[in-house]
């Protein structure tokens, strides 16, 4: 048994022809996070003294990637130029390690390999003193893969890929799945006799092991999981990886107290936050940094991208992207809003709403067919139906100031760059150009301004004598 040091090998050079796309094999996203992404987060689960990923091409692009997703610290990269072969990847990896006890290989387009299954691997292969060890599984029949072939002890004896099987070999269910670890000092030696004696003319890997049978070394053969070894190839695979993905996304935060009412049809990305008690309706999507306070409900068909949805929150028919929806707040149906909204505790953007760049105050309200952009409005303000801000004068933009207890009525137009001031109102069908001062009101086209005249349109009082907020609607 040996606990020296172990490195990882990354194998990530491979181009995706069949994927048909100018973007890295590796960066195509699934569940919200590149494939090599998700590959480094299996092994972050391990204790490894160094991470090489071996790539051909898009280095830095991949560079870049990968430290977006948070692996940046501790990872290395070599070119495999040209490509040979996956024991020529490995080689060329071998040169950046250094001195370690242990080498285990993994793959950049495996995304649904567990770290505690490479762990489990790993730990196997220490504990029985072999030479290298590798992760077979049982596979259904017509799977594609090298054919993990024993003697009639069972005892490993070589893996065959299928372009150079037999049909009898073909016939063999045990497949091995890539994920192999090596004694480091024996890896070195054998992969400088590696030899390209295959169809296609490349430096196979999987060759060492019958080298290490005939050096008796000792192969170990350790059968998991069939699903865990899949590679993504095409974009058919790419779509079955991200289901998986995304399934085991959804059980994960249903056993931490989220309710997902159907999570068939609900798409939740891998970076995603949700606190317990948050209600995931069905349809809905939670993309990028995006996260769901507790108590909050999303959906039905609701589209949240690197957002923040507060405590309690509703969210329902509508896009949420880059912008925060503050505690109590209620958002849609059908509206939209757009990087830079901010919604404050109880305010509400309502049915057909867009916004861009704006700041809804406490316990404001634009309940319908309005467009907020560039706007910064106080608390206790209504926004009338039909309301504009017309923040754009066909060549800069210009910001709207709507301040506390403000009343915009219907078919307002607000030309900025405007200031409407505290408890001050506008009239149905207003073009507002100038400033509006606290308390007064504008009406007509162009607005006029009405000192003293704001609190004509105040608050009806209820049978109590209170103020009925819902006359303030429009």
């Amino acid at each position: 048994m040996s606990d020296g040091p172990v490195a990882a090998v990354v194998l990530a050079a491979g181009e995706g022809k069949r994927l048909r796309s100018s973007l890295p094999k590796v960066l195509h996203p699934a569940a919200g996070r590149p494939l090599l992404a998700h590959a480094l987060d299996a092994l972050s689960k391990l204790d490894l003294v160094k991470r090489i990923v071996v790539v051909s091409a898009g280095r830095g692009e991949i560079e870049s990637a990968m430290a977006a997703h948070g692996h940046d610290d501790g990872l290395g990269y070599v070119v495999q130029d040209p490509p040979r072969g996956t024991g020529d990847a490995v080689k060329v990896a071998l040169d950046a390690i250094g001195e370690v006890e242990h080498v285990l290989v993994t793959f950049g387009d495996a995304p649904l390999i567990k770290g505690a299954t490479l762990r489990k691997l790993l730990d196997e292969h220490r504990s029985s003193g072999v030479g290298a060890s590798v992760l077979s599984a049982m596979a259904p029949p017509g799977s594609d893969g090298g054919r993990i072939i024993r003697d009639d002890d069972g005892a490993f004896l070589r893996i065959v890929e299928a372009k150079d099987a037999s049909q009898e070999e073909l016939d063999v269910r045990e497949i091995n799945t890539g994920f192999c670890v090596f004694r480091a000092d024996l890896l070195r030696t054998m992969l400088d006799r590696l030899e390209p004696s295959n169809a296609q003319g490349e430096f196979y890997l999987t060759d060492v092991f019958e080298m290490m049978c005939e050096e008796n070394a000792g192969v170990l053969a350790t059968v998991g999981d069939w699903s865990e070894g899949q590679g993504v190839n095409d974009r058919v695979h790419l779509a079955e990886a991200a289901q998986v993905l995304r399934a085991r996304v959804a059980e994960r935060w249903m056993r931490e107290g989220v309710t997902i009412v159907d999570p068939s049809s609900t798409f939740i990305d891998a970076t995603v936050t949700l606190q317990p008690d948050a209600t995931i309706l069905p349809f809905t999507f939670l993309e990028g940094a995006t996260s769901i306070a507790r108590g909050a409900t999303v959906g039905p068909q609701s589209r949240i991208v690197d957002s923040e949805i507060g405590e309690r929150a509703e969210v329902t028919y509508s896009v949420v992207r880059e912008s925060y929806v503050g505690p109590d707040a209620s958002v849609g149906p059908f509206a939209s809003l757009r990087p830079g909204t901010r919604l404050e505790s109880g305010a509400k953007l309502g049915t057909f709403v867009e916004s861009k760049n704006t700041v809804l105050g406490k316990d404001s309200k634009a309940n319908h067919l309005s467009y907020l952009g560039d706007a910064e409005i106080g608390e206790r303000v209504n926004v009338g139906a039909g309301t504009i801000t017309c923040n754009w004068d066909g060549k800069d933009k210009h910001k709207t100031i709507i301040k506390d207890d403000a009343y915009i009525s219907s078919d307002t137009m607000l030309v900025a760059p405007l200031t409407i001031g505290t408890g001050a109102a506008t009239g149905a069908g207003s073009v507002v150009r100038d400033d509006v001062p606290d308390g007064a009101l504008a009406v007509g086209v162009p607005a006029r301004i009405l000192e003293g005249k704001g609190d004509r349109i105040a608050p009806a009082k209820d049978s109590t004598g209170t103020g009925n907020a819902d006359a303030l609607d429009s």
